[in-house]
């Protein structure tokens, strides 16, 4: 490759967080031993959005590192919505992106006519050897043809499109930059809060129908109070109480 490794980023797009069907981790398991040393064997260096050491907003990242990395792998596998979101940008801009899946996902019918590296969802060693060697070299020949048009690398070449999507420059000022920027963090506060709101309705509700606290009854004029153990029928029946200014504690 013409370019030194640090010089070619690798941005990798797949699930994160745990997926219906699949052990906890598993995608954390697929990133470490397959794609990781897939594109350090190609000589390039691999990132994903939540490795990121910026405190902007990670929804930023993730959209500036899906448009300006010079090339990316997409893991579809649980066909993760996120996943297929930001590959959509990728194709849309026609920048160059090596798919990957395991056996168990069926790709999707948009993109069945694309090229894909297709791995082992068991990940026994030797599916995982096989698996690296195929993804290293699916980076290798993608990046080397990357401004081969003639190569079929997304839905705008397959499709014969004329012009893939552009961005439009937008001359911000520094103060609208700030404004735009403190609009977003301020979603993200109220966001938190009424994440926060709808937690505190659950914490309500367990404290008024007297699931999480015993109170006990009041001896030598001290009140004294621990989470209640597993309740049984005679631990319903035992005479409880909740003090509002202690529920009041909990108002937002």
């Amino acid at each position: 490759m013409d370019q030194k490794k640090e010089d070619v980023q690798c941005f990798v797009i797949m699930p994160i967080s745990s997926q219906n069907g699949y052990d906890d981790g598993h995608f954390q398991l697929v990133y470490e031993d397959i794609i990781k040393p897939a594109i350090d064997n190609a000589g390039m260096s691999p990132f994903r959005a939540d490795e990121t050491k910026n405190t902007n907003l990670i929804q930023l990242d993730i959209l500036k590192n899906v448009i300006e990395s010079p090339i990316a792998i997409c893991d579809m596998s649980s066909k993760n919505p996120n996943v297929f979101y930001e590959l959509g940008m990728r194709q849309a801009f026609d920048l160059p992106t090596v798919l990957l899946r395991d056996e168990v996902t069926d790709a999707p019918f948009d993109i069945n006519g694309l090229r894909y590296v297709t791995y082992q969802k068991g990940m026994k060693h030797r599916d995982v050897k096989d698996a690296v060697a195929q993804l290293s070299q699916a980076l290798i020949d993608t990046y080397a043809k990357k401004d081969d048009k003639t190569e079929i690398n997304s839905l705008i070449r397959l499709m014969e499109l004329a012009n893939p999507a552009k961005l439009n420059q937008v001359e911000l000022s520094t103060e609208a930059r700030y404004e735009k920027l403190n609009e977003l963090y301020l979603q993200e506060v109220i966001t938190s809060l009424n994440l926060l709101r709808e937690e505190q309705k659950s914490l309500r509700t367990l404290i008024n129908n007297d699931l999480l606290f015993d109170f006990s009854d009041e001896k030598d004029g001290v009140s004294k109070f621990g989470r209640r153990e597993p309740m049984n029928l005679d631990v319903r029946k035992k005479k409880t109480y909740v003090r509002t200014n202690l529920v009041n504690k909990f108002d937002l």
